[in-house]
């Protein structure tokens, strides 16, 4: 083998390092977290702010890494051919074809891309100044490419590709929420399980109104001017709120809301005679919100408000119920256990659970990881009596979905308590 093969063995050699190179910060820059980028730039990595800045106009980086790994895939097979055929005449060609595809497929696209996709961002801060130089280099004819590109779209008629995003979407985000902790066990299962359906809530709160977490007037504990000061009293003690709305004596006139610590203040102003307790005079302010109002303006106004406690109307300025700064805290973090009772009854060996009829959908899909539908009714009693479009007889058993919901127990013309079992796939096919 004399010089001149050396040389073009060492060139040839060369193309493919390079080839693998361009390869290889393709992927990293397609595959790189934008999250990830915009946070190290907040932090000040310079590399970080440089690639996001590329990012910005990925179709040119892309195009220019491009024309780079093709312009060295065509020198580096152009050279074998020649060098090929020098030593073995016309059928060099087709040696220099199968082993140029093999060479480059393996070592020049599958591995360094392999290993580019094993830790992307990491990957992607290296090859920075890789990027930077190549949109020096190439970065006119990528321009010119894209042109062309643009043209050939137009031509036929096509959409020309839309600017690059300025972030990503909510759905996106939810789909990166589903991967957080995918693959845990154990404890570490529970925890990201849990964090999940935190941030899912967090999103969550764009998209429901008042009325999805308000709290019904049938359920609400609150002090009517009509019971004796006696009786009101005892309800305070009894009960593990810390606030009361107060009604006037036709249940339907709102007149505040009443502190616990109000009605020590108006039991020491009665010399501690009860009988003698005036809670009207004591009462704050009532807040009214209609019940569409989004959740979001909801929570803002709380944090404003010095009562953390609104009454709900509906259209027709009659009284649905009560929303509390807790109701909204609970789509984030789960519901509050407030009675000291547990949120879920203990789950049996195949899978049944009691539940409360007024507990919300959406709190035992958190706790238990299940699907059951949220946009039918806000608590599992109500879903039950929707799907029966009324309300159904105790011992009446409702498939919805992989789920059986059979009515333990009725209070009144309202579901009291419900046992819920997952189907086998077999049954629920």
């Amino acid at each position: 083998m004399d010089g001149t093969s050396l040389v073009m063995l060492g060139i040839i050699l060369a193309l493919l390092c390079a080839s693998a190179m361009f390869s290889g910060t393709e992927t990293a820059f397609t595959a790189a977290s934008r999250a990830f980028v915009t946070r190290r730039a907040k932090e000040g990595d310079r590399r970080a702010v440089t690639l996001g800045k590329l990012s910005e106009r990925k179709d040119r980086v892309v195009a220019a890494i491009l024309v780079g790994n093709n312009l060295v895939n065509t020198t580096a097979t152009a050279l074998a051919s020649a060098l090929l055929i020098s030593w073995f005449g016309e059928g060099g060609v087709a040696y220099a074809s199968l082993v140029m595809t093999a060479l480059l497929v393996i070592f020049s696209e599958v591995l360094p891309k392999t290993l580019a996709l094993r830790s992307p961002d990491s990957a992607a801060m290296r090859v920075v100044p890789v990027l930077s130089t190549t949109m020096r280099l190439l970065g006119p004819v990528a321009d010119l490419v894209n042109i062309v590109v643009r043209g050939t779209l137009r031509l036929f008629g096509a959409k020309t590709p839309e600017a690059e995003r300025p972030g990503i979407t909510e759905d996106e985000l939810l789909g990166a929420i589903d991967l957080h902790g995918m693959g845990h066990q154990g404890p570490a299962d529970l925890a990201a399980r849990q964090e999940r359906g935190m941030l899912r809530g967090v999103l969550a709160l764009d998209d429901m109104t008042v009325r999805d977490v308000m709290t019904h007037r049938s359920r609400v504990v609150a002090l009517n001017t009509a019971e004796k000061p006696e009786a009101m009293l005892a309800k305070v003690l009894a009960s593990p709120h810390a606030r009361f709305p107060l009604w006037g004596r036709d249940g339907e006139e709102i007149l505040g809301v009443v502190h616990a610590r109000d009605v020590l203040r108006a039991l020491q102003a009665a010399a501690g005679d009860t009988a003698k307790m005036d809670l009207v005079a004591v009462a704050q302010p009532a807040s009214l919100v209609i019940e569409t109002r989004p959740l979001r303006e909801q929570l803002q106004e709380f944090r404003k408000a010095p009562i953390k406690m609104a009454m709900v109307l509906d259209e027709y300025g009659s009284l649905k119920g009560i929303v509390t700064l807790e109701d909204i805290v609970e789509v984030v973090v789960g519901q509050i256990v407030q009675r000291g009772e547990a949120i879920l009854g203990d789950l049996s060996e195949n899978g049944e659970v009691e539940v409360r009829g007024d507990l919300r959908v959406r709190d035992i899909n958190r706790e238990l990881g299940w699907d059951l539908p949220e946009d039918e009714a806000a608590t599992i009693g109500g879903l039950v009596a929707a799907r029966q479009r009324g309300i159904p007889q105790v011992g009446t058993e409702v498939i919805i979905g992989p789920y059986m919901l059979r009515v333990l127990e009725r209070r009144g013309q309202r579901i009291d308590r419900l046992v819920v079992r997952p189907l086998t796939p077999a049954i629920a096919a």
